[in-house]
């Protein structure tokens, strides 16, 4: 464990300006995005004919498979990915910068990550590609999307690309969480689809205003990985598809009872009231006995959404717990800060702790914080696989495994996407 001091403390350098990734290390991203993505695999462009780079391209997020993914899609140019610390933690600091990457704290406004990404386009002439959801798509299906891409697309000043990746989710979905055992007694062999698409040329993202251009983009990042599956026949049989499907299912659709909800094999059911559903090999969800609620997962995600939506508008949305804490100041490696208290509510995320030996309280406030970066029993971290928190500050990233309430990080996502919506149309209205 490392020493919990800041003067050991190294932190990411922001600033520094991101590389033109070389001949080399271009061939061998090329190598490794190829043996990562395998299989079947294809590429489609509209309007891209004669588009050379430099340009904008904003891409769907399933998992990290997506750098690989969209490596192979932008062949034979290189590009700047813009990639979370937590990313460049896992695969070396040095290494990443030598690729292009361009460094980010989740959901944290930083001008460094505008000027690095303006920098790659009119200093070293590089395609750069952002995931605008800032974290995986959770279900599957189009997330909150920032109200500012149109105002980006203006500042970078140059084409607009929007790629959807189809595939990457039903491949690997971030919940269905497997031992080694489970994971080889299967396969989850899918085909994937690239598909791009020119939104806006030059000419246009000098003329249109920020407005049109958002419009623009919102209506082609319009994707559904479920619904995908199930339009071309992908057949996942994997014996054991739907274990973890509780933690994106937190809520019962039959009693509406929360955090009760257990799956096994192909099934998901609820300890409240006995109820079952089956996941079928093409993604379909199936009660076992009496009325299926929702077929489409989406849909039941959706469902849990609009109630999550009530609570907040209501003012009675309230989580607490505590947490075991951990923080990623820079690409170096966590450091374990032991137990603290989180409370959510629609004022916002509090945070009371020790950190680096001193007591600390940090809140976010709703209307700053326009996303929650979650994941599902993760195994990067110091501990034991397990669901955790990600939450930012300027100069500081705070990992928060709940530690005595299950399957609440969905719910804690959800409402911090409603929270701060409702504080932004409070603050359109003033």
């Amino acid at each position: 464990m490392k020493k919990r001091t800041k003067q050991t403390v190294k932190r990411y350098d922001f600033v520094k300006r991101p590389k033109k990734p070389n001949a080399f290390f271009r061939w061998l991203i090329g190598v490794i995005s190829k043996i990562a993505v395998g299989g079947e695999y294809k590429v489609t462009r509209e309007g891209m004919d004669g588009l050379k780079p430099p340009y904008l391209i904003l891409t769907s997020h399933m998992s990290f498979f997506d750098f690989s993914v969209m490596a192979r899609a932008t062949r034979p140019y290189g590009a700047n990915n813009v990639c979370a610390l937590d990313g460049i933690n896992d695969y070396g600091e040095w290494l990443m910068r030598q690729v292009g990457v361009i460094g980010k704290r989740k959901f944290i406004k930083d001008l460094n990550l505008l000027r690095n990404m303006k920098h790659s386009v009119s200093k070293l002439n590089n395609t750069v590609i952002l995931y605008p959801e800032a974290k995986y798509s959770i279900q599957g299906a189009t997330s909150f999307l920032p109200l500012a891409l149109g105002k980006l697309a203006k500042f970078m000043g140059v084409p607009v690309v929007v790629t959807i990746l189809h595939g990457d989710y039903v491949a690997q979905p971030q919940w269905n969480v497997m031992t080694k055992a489970q994971k080889k007694s299967g396969k989850r062999k899918v085909p994937l689809h690239c598909e791009m698409k020119l939104v806006a040329s030059l000419d246009e993202v000098r003329a249109l205003s920020e407005d049109e251009l958002q419009k623009r983009i919102e209506k082609a990042f319009v994707y559904d990985d479920f619904k995908w599956q199930k339009d071309n026949n992908i057949i996942i049989n994997h014996p054991e598809r739907a274990r973890g499907l509780n933690k994106l299912l937190y809520q019962c659709a039959a009693c509406g009872v929360e955090h009760k909800m257990y799956s096994e094999s192909t099934e998901i059911y609820c300890e409240a009231c006995g109820k079952r559903w089956m996941l079928s090999e093409l993604g379909q969800l199936h009660a076992v006995g009496g009325e299926t609620e929702f077929e489409h997962i989406p849909d039941w995600f959706e469902w849990q959404r609009k109630n999550v939506q009530k609570q907040v508008l209501e003012g009675t949305y309230h989580f607490e717990d505590e947490v075991r804490v951990e923080t990623l100041p820079g690409a170096n490696g966590f450091f374990a800060h032991g137990t603290g208290h989180l409370v959510h509510c629609v004022d916002g995320l509090t945070l009371t702790c020790n950190a680096y030996g001193e007591p600390i309280t940090v809140h976010w406030d709703g209307i700053s914080t326009d996303g929650l970066h979650i994941e599902y029993s993760y195994k990067k971290g110091l501990g034991s696989a397990e669901d955790v928190l990600d939450i930012s500050t300027q100069d500081e990233s705070y990992w928060l495994y709940p530690l005595n309430k299950r399957d609440v990080i969905t719910k804690a996502s959800l409402a911090t996407d409603e929270i701060y919506k409702l504080r932004i149309a409070e603050a359109r209205k003033k």
